[in-house]
């Protein structure tokens, strides 16, 4: 084999390696920065040393010669560190951090076979050679290198990731994260362990999953096949008692002899072959349950098995948490210390996958607006250095998963203000409230720009956490601190549910969601501001047709007044009742990912094989609410489907002196369904609005004859449009310019450099 074809096929267990040699340099370097005992610290620097040479030995094997010098350099600094010739400064931190993520995104690049020859990691070289050779000028300052030889303290920011994308982290295939930091991960084929890729496993899943439906359709021929034996013995059962009186029937009409004969022999045979029936069948029926029995034990085995490979530490979950808190913590100048409880408890992976976002937006959230800076700390009578702690605990067949931190609570003034403006109901008591966090677009920012202010993060919080069949909820205590409280089940892939059937076809609940079934009729129903409610206990239920919520022709009863059945479902602190066909069965389901092209089916979360062949959709009960109460409320749950809503189109005013800018925002916002009004000028877009109004307002802000600012600056000061939402879509992304923005009354300030339509449509419907 040739030297290409080997590292080629080395390269994947290298990067695999890769991925535990840098989450070990970032948990080492971590300790060893905040490490004041003199030999727990050379023990560190030790291990660091090692996890730098084993690396650099390893992106030797693959010619990987931009991290193997890095690696060496790395030794050189730290032996002398080790040895007392060095003493490590906040420069030397930042300077290994930095190393850290250069060579974290080295392996991105070599993942996607991607040259590395601008790659960031050339750019940190030159300052490892010269700190490795004591030389000065290699500082760095804020996640940017210094030509200074001024030691002064700073701190690192990690390399730039969008808002939505997860933080790379790592599961190693060897020890917890409850093991010493002290500890290397060990390299695939140590202790026992393989390496096996996730696409693998999750193919061996889907193959285990195939198994339990084909388990469950051999049961259901079992039970065919029963009911055939127990139909075949009462077919014996009236041919015995026939068979008698038919025969001495025969004898008596015996004239001519051999007709009756052949007749009567034909009667006796007939017998004999139905009792040899009966006896085969009861054999089969032995034969198949045994079979049966054999394949159950095999299946579950299997399954069991499976379930252990795939179960995780939620330690897994955390890691990249203690550096996005550290770079955080520095760059606003706080100190937040991070604890991590309950990291051996065990979960499915893709339930562990499924927490690691909503974990990041969650600590971002609690270091960004819950700790507080050490002075003001100081003042208000706390410890300086903040405490943020994730925890994971049992609770039942649920892990309860906490965030919580020390910092000054929630703004719950800004909340009510945004509720004000938004027209929403503000809610009576404060832990009604708190929860208005998670709606969408909610966000207690100014000004909404492209990386800040959407209410974003808690809203996919949310949605990702009940999308694993889970609910998120949030408690406060003014100054004390925050808890966001994360419960989801253990696995993802099966599931309890129910069955039933929706304008005729069938979907899986969760059963966890599941609260009661009951049948409905036109009596249990009253109407409540235009919408059916359903009378249950002291309060009346919000009650819809599931197949007219999910979109589908509800089938007609066969009398209109006959009471039908209705699941009542919760998800958090909703409930609601919806009106099915019929209840088919509860069972342990298989759940099947429908892939990124179904994605964006809010309601849906996945799909299971009945053992009838038959697909069932699982729902997502939280997005179903959400959904059911969203829609315009039918002319009752027993009546024939309403029509679609009709509702005005809502007219948008667009204004930019480019013809092509122009053009292309009109196409994408009346390909969204709106309305749209278009000007050359500030003044055209003035005159317009006097003349056909708006719903909004989408401005350039460098136009001849009024400009964005000075047209959102007449708007507000317009007793008619002082609402208006105003959208500024401009080239000027300056600080300044944006201060501007804010100050002249825009709502959002969208720089073109960075133009996305989706960001432009999810800013649009979060002002109206």
């Amino acid at each position: 084999m040739d030297k290409d074809t080997f590292i080629k096929r080395l390269m994947p267990t290298f990067l695999g390696e890769l991925e535990e040699y840098v989450s070990a340099l970032n948990r080492d370097l971590l300790a060893l920065e905040k490490e004041a005992d003199s030999g727990k610290r050379a023990e560190l620097l030790q291990t660091l040393f090692r996890t730098a040479h084993s690396l650099k030995g390893a992106s030797r094997s693959v010619s990987v010669d931009p991290i193997e010098r890095a690696c060496h350099q790395l030794e050189d600094i730290l032996e002398a560190a080790r040895d007392g010739i060095i003493a490590l400064g906040p420069e030397h931190y930042a300077l290994f951090f930095a190393t850290a993520d250069a060579i974290e995104e080295a392996g991105m690049r070599l993942r996607e076979q991607q040259d590395l020859g601008n790659a960031p990691l050339t750019a940190v070289l030159p300052r490892l050679e010269a700190a490795a050779a004591g030389e000065t000028g290699w500082a760095v300052d804020g996640g940017r290198w210094t030509a200074s030889g001024d030691a002064a303290e700073t701190h690192h920011q990690g390399p730039a990731l969008p808002e939505s994308e997860p933080v790379p982290a790592v599961t190693p295939l060897t020890e917890s994260e409850s093991a010493p930091t002290t500890q290397r991960p060990a390299p695939a084929g140590d202790s026992g362990t393989v390496r096996v890729a996730a696409e693998k496993l999750d193919a061996f899943l889907a193959r285990d999953g195939e198994l339990l439906v084909a388990r469950r359709r051999v049961q259901a021929r079992v039970a065919e096949v029963v009911a055939l034996r127990e139909s075949v013995g009462r077919w014996v059962k009236q041919w015995r008692e026939a068979e008698k009186p038919l025969g001495k029937w025969l004898e008596n009409n015996d004239r001519d002899g051999r007709p009756t004969r052949r007749v009567a022999d034909t009667v006796g045979g007939t017998g004999e072959r139905l009792r040899q029936l009966e006896k085969d069948l009861e054999q089969l029926v032995r034969d198949m349950k045994g079979d049966h029995r054999m394949l159950k034990q095999a299946a579950d085995g299997l399954d069991d098995e499976l379930r252990r490979v795939r179960m995780l530490p939620f330690a897994d979950a955390c890691q990249g948490l203690d550096r996005t808190v550290r770079d955080l913590a520095h760059a606003a100048g706080k100190d937040v210390d991070l604890v991590i409880e309950g990291g051996t408890v065990e979960l499915d992976r893709s339930i562990l996958e499924g927490l690691k976002d909503p974990l990041r937006h969650l600590v971002r959230n609690a270091v960004d607006h819950g700790a507080e800076p050490p002075d003001e700390r100081r003042r208000a009578g706390k410890p300086p250095r903040a405490r943020l702690t994730v925890t994971a605990v049992f609770r039942g067949a649920h892990v309860e998963v906490g965030v919580a931190d020390d910092g000054r609570g929630l703004d719950l003034e800004g909340l009510r203000q945004q509720l004000h403006r938004r027209g929403l109901p503000e809610p009576a008591d404060e832990r009604e409230l708190a929860r208005a966090i998670f709606l969408p677009g909610l966000s207690t920012s100014r000004l909404i720009t492209d990386v800040s202010g959407r209410g974003v993060g808690l809203d996919v919080v949310k949605s990702r956490v009940e999308g694993l069949h889970g609910t998120v909820d949030v408690t406060f205590t003014p100054g004390k601190g925050t808890r966001f409280a994360l419960a989801v089940p253990l696995t993802l892939t099966t599931l309890r549910a129910l069955l039933v059937e929706a304008g005729g076809q069938p979907f899986a609940l969760a059963g966890t969601n599941v609260q009661k079934l009951v049948r409905v009729g036109p009596e249990d129903l009253v109407s409540v501001a235009g919408r059916e409610m359903l009378r249950l206990g002291d309060a009346p239920l919000p009650v819809a047709g599931l197949a007219e919520a999910l979109g589908l022709r509800p089938r007609a009863p066969a009398v209109p007044s006959a009471r039908r059945p209705a699941v009542i479902v919760a998800a958090g602190e909703k409930r609601m009742a919806f009106v099915v066909d019929e209840f088919l069965a509860e069972q342990e389901i298989v759940i099947k990912n429908l892939g990124a092209r179904v994605r964006r089916v809010r309601q849906i979360s996945g799909a299971t094989i009945l053992p009838s062949g038959r697909i069932a959709l699982v729902l997502n009960v939280a997005n179903l609410i959400r959904a059911a109460l969203g829609r315009t409320p039918a002319a009752g749950i027993a009546a024939a489907p309403a029509g679609p809503a009709v509702r005005a189109r809502r007219r948008l005013l667009v204004a930019d002196d480019s013809v092509t800018t122009r053009t292309l925002e009109k196409s994408i916002l009346e390909a969204a369904g709106y309305e749209v009004v278009t000007a050359a000028d500030g003044a055209a877009a003035w005159q317009l609005l006097h003349e056909r109004g708006a719903d909004l307002l989408v401005s350039d802000v460098e136009m001849p004859r009024m400009d964005g600012f000075a047209l959102a600056e007449a708007v507000r000061a317009s007793k008619r449009f002082a609402q208006l939402p105003i959208v500024l879509v401009t080239a000027r992304e300056s600080e300044a310019d944006k201060a501007r923005g804010a100050a002249v009354g825009a709502d959002a300030y969208l720089v073109k450099s960075a133009f996305d339509q989706k960001n432009l449509l999810e800013t649009i419907a979060q002002l109206l």
